[in-house]
């Protein structure tokens, strides 16, 4: 027999982290939980955020009543999957006009390419896993403030000629 390599934590021994914008209109808090079991190390040259020997991230995550997870953005690979552990939200896709309802119980599942954030509309703090496919060239787009995020940093894009800068 080989050596073990199943890897095991209890959520409740794991922090919560949380995450506020400066005016406050996101809000939550997370605990990052397949990011506290590695199996084997990563592969050679990978570093960096979305690089891991994990196939997928999954987080515990708790938004108060009346605050957004994150500004509104688009993945341009990865899939979410969500399990609605308790209190009451919503899944806000496009411009929200048709919000999905978020309830104890309830699993979405989050293509790449939709725009999209989660809002507690409820009057108790909103508890759901998100599981994601951790895909190694992931990027975000977020269409409310045009930037985009892709290993681990933020930034905007500006248009150039072509040749800008090759000769």
């Amino acid at each position: 027999m080989g050596e073990q390599i199943a890897a095991r934590r209890n959520e409740a021994e794991v922090a919560w982290e949380p995450d506020r914008s400066p005016k406050g209109r996101y809000a939550c808090e997370y605990r990052q939980m397949s990011q506290q079991l590695e199996v084997a190390p990563k592969p050679s040259g990978q570093t960096g955020p979305g690089q891991s020997s994990r196939p997928f991230e999954v987080d515990l995550v708790r938004i108060p009543p009346g605050k957004r997870l994150c500004p509104r953005h688009r993945h341009s690979v990865e899939w979410e999957y969500y399990i609605v552990l308790a209190g009451r939200g919503q899944m806000v896709q496009g411009d929200g006009d048709a919000p999905i309802p978020m309830a104890p119980g309830d699993h979405l599942l989050q293509p790449p390419g939709w725009v999209h954030t989660v809002e507690n509309n409820g009057q108790e703090d909103l508890l759901y896993y998100v599981i994601a496919n951790n895909a190694l060239d992931e990027t975000c787009f977020y269409p409310d403030s045009g930037k985009w995020a892709a290993g681990g940093k933020v930034f905007r894009m500006a248009e150039f000629d072509y040749y800008d800068g090759e000769e």
